[in-house]
């Protein structure tokens, strides 16, 4: 299988693109920041293009590097700054965070799969990652919900040609002593990239359009 991962110049980029690269996958991964990417490819034995996915030149300009043929895309959002206390917050900032969330989450992603989209196979996939679990009622909290709307808005568009779209999403945390979380869970990123993984194969080919949360089975009922 052949997967475009993008922000493969972050640490949860460089674990989902572990994952598929342990699996066998031919995987390439993008991001804007060269010397990040030139290290996670040389760790993971991987090819890496170098793009701005929240620019629309930039794209274009890399569409020659990018493959011709794909089965798997994965959108994974690579912040540019800390947004630091929304509680200290100019007008001006706030703005500045509003939008910040917008263009890594969303806009990368649409933008990449407008990009790409004719390029993936049939039976192919792609996935949009949430990495954070936000707080209610926070910018990241409202581009989440616009992130989930449109993968499931694309569901129908993608099944006409076998492919699905889903996103994956960091819930809550399970606390210590929950009695359904395993006892030595692994990290989130670990839970994301297992996730991600399955969703390209044939037993997920009827998951398609939702929004699935990793959190320790912290939102699991019992008894």
């Amino acid at each position: 299988m052949h997967v475009l991962l993008t922000g493969g110049d972050t640490d949860l980029g460089r674990q989902i693109a572990g994952g598929f690269r342990e699996a066998g996958h031919d995987v390439l991964i993008a991001g804007s920041r060269r010397a990040e990417l030139e290290v996670a490819a040389k760790e993971l034995d991987v090819d890496f293009v170098v793009l701005d996915n929240i620019d629309p030149a930039s794209l274009e300009a890399a569409r020659g590097s990018l493959p011709q043929h794909l089965d798997g895309i994965v959108n994974v959002p690579a912040p540019r700054w800390d947004a630091g206390d929304p509680r200290t917050h100019s007008l001006a900032e706030r703005a500045a965070t509003w939008r910040h969330a917008l263009d890594t989450t969303v806009l990368s992603a649409v933008l990449t799969v407008t990009v790409l989209g004719d390029q993936l196979s049939s039976g192919g996939s792609i996935l949009n990652i949430v990495a954070e679990n936000p707080a209610e009622g926070s910018a990241d909290a409202a581009i989440k919900a616009a992130l989930s709307n449109w993968t499931a808005g694309q569901a129908a568009h993608f099944g006409i040609r076998g492919i699905t779209i889903n996103t994956i999403a960091a819930g809550r945390s399970a606390e210590a002593g929950y009695p359904g979380a395993d006892p030595a869970p692994g990290s989130t990123a670990a839970e994301i990239s297992r996730l991600a993984l399955f969703l390209t194969t044939p037993a997920a080919r009827h998951i398609t359009g939702e929004t699935l949360h990793v959190s320790q089975g912290a939102l699991a009922q019992f008894g």
